[in-house]
């Protein structure tokens, strides 16, 4: 089935200028990109984006994470890839979210950093979509329409 998902390259990646190591990797998925932006992420956006998460003891981490407040770089590169089985293909090829624990070959293995001296905080690298409806509802947060390019 053909699905569209969202990949967010976090700020910790683009401190660590890994972008293009990040997005070369992820082209190995035959996975075409529909859309690509550089968004120097607010609070707002970021709040939207993890209201999942409000209430939870870790969702103010988030928040200052993706917003840049943890690396004093608050952009983000967000990327719509489309394509059979996009979200299970880009969920599996990035590994799990605690780095240590991610196979050395996904991009949280070889990118990733847990920070035992934060209270276990990872710099995960990467978000992406966990879901169809987490997809449609995170690509409609961070693009509109008309920056997506429709090949189907």
């Amino acid at each position: 089935m053909t699905e569209k998902t969202l990949v967010l390259i976090k700020p910790d990646a683009m401190i660590k200028q890994l972008a293009g190591n990040i997005i070369s990797d992820l082209y190995k998925l035959n996975l075409e990109m529909i859309g690509l932006k550089l968004v120097n992420v607010q609070k707002e956006l970021a709040e939207a984006h993890y209201e999942e998460h409000k209430g939870k003891k870790f969702y103010e981490g988030l928040i200052d994470y993706i917003t840049g407040k943890l690396h004093d770089n608050e952009n983000v590169i967000a990327i719509v890839y489309q394509g059979e089985k996009a979200i299970q293909k880009i969920r599996e090829f990035i590994g799990e979210t605690n780095p240590d624990r991610a196979s050395p070959k996904s991009i949280r293995g070889k990118y990733g950093k847990v920070h035992t001296e934060k209270n276990n905080w990872h710099e995960t690298v990467l978000h992406a979509s966990d879901s169809i409806e987490s997809a449609k509802r995170e690509i409609d947060l961070w693009f509109d329409k008309k920056e997506l390019i429709n090949h189907s």
